[in-house]
Parts: C-alpha cells; sequence; structure tokens
C-alpha cells in the first residue's frame, strides 16, 4: 500500500471563523460542516478544522495556541499563484511574511488565526 497522507486537522478557537478564513484563503468551500468542525477537500487531502477542546481529548499534549511544532506547505502552479494565496490570506487577517526568491524558488509564509504556520511555494526547477 503506497504511503499518503489523507487528513490534517488542526485545532481552532473558533470553527466559524476558521471557515471564513480558510475559504477565502483556499478558495473551496468545506465539504461537510457542524459546530464542532468542518472539513476542506483538497484535491483528495481533507482539511479538518475542530474545536481545540475536542482536540484536546483526542491528542495527549497538544501544543498550546501559537506554538509551532509543524509547518503546512502549499505547492502553487506558479509564481503568481504564490501572490494570491499570501494576498488572500492577508486580506482574512492572516500574519504574513512577504514572498521571496531563493535558488530557484519562490515562497512566503503566513500565520493563520489560530497560530498555524503555512508555507505558499511555487518551485520553478
Amino acid at each position: 500500500m503506497p504511503a499518503a497522507i489523507s487528513c490534517v486537522t488542526l485545532p481552532v478557537d473558533d470553527v466559524n471563523k476558521a471557515v471564513a478564513f480558510y475559504s477565502a484563503v483556499l478558495g473551496v468551500a468545506p465539504e461537510d460542516r457542524d459546530d464542532d468542525q468542518a472539513s476542506f477537500d483538497l484535491d483528495g487531502v481533507f482539511l479538518v478544522v475542530t474545536k481545540r477542546g475536542d482536540f484536546a481529548e483526542v491528542v495527549d499534549n497538544a501544543a498550546p495556541k501559537g506554538a509551532v511544532s509543524a509547518m503546512l506547505s502549499y505547492f502553487a502552479d506558479a509564481r503568481a499563484d504564490v501572490d494570491a494565496v499570501l494576498n488572500a490570506a492577508d486580506a482574512a487577517g492572516a500574519d504574513v511574511t512577504e514572498a521571496d526568491e531563493d535558488e530557484g524558488s519562490y515562497s512566503g509564509t503566513f500565520t493563520d488565526l489560530d497560530g498555524h504556520l503555512w508555507e505558499v511555494l511555487y518551485d520553478a526547477s
């Protein structure tokens, strides 16, 4: 069986705010949603946002809000897509670092409303 990531679950303080944020940044609506969680189908990999308290019930020693223990990466199809995603994240309230060029790749980062770090990358090589 080939290895694959099927789902990434992020703890959030407010599911409604997270849905609004990710809908604006990623340009997709949640496929499934209730008061406690929402899931976005991102081309076969699900991004799930769930209430922080519910997440802590499942995950022992969950990192506190704002603690970065992983980075999520979004691979863009073009350099302009990097800028578009970062601009959408900025408009939705994220803390954004400006994209720059480094050895054939163009990337920038943003931190979402709940402190999760995202890299947006286009690799021209």
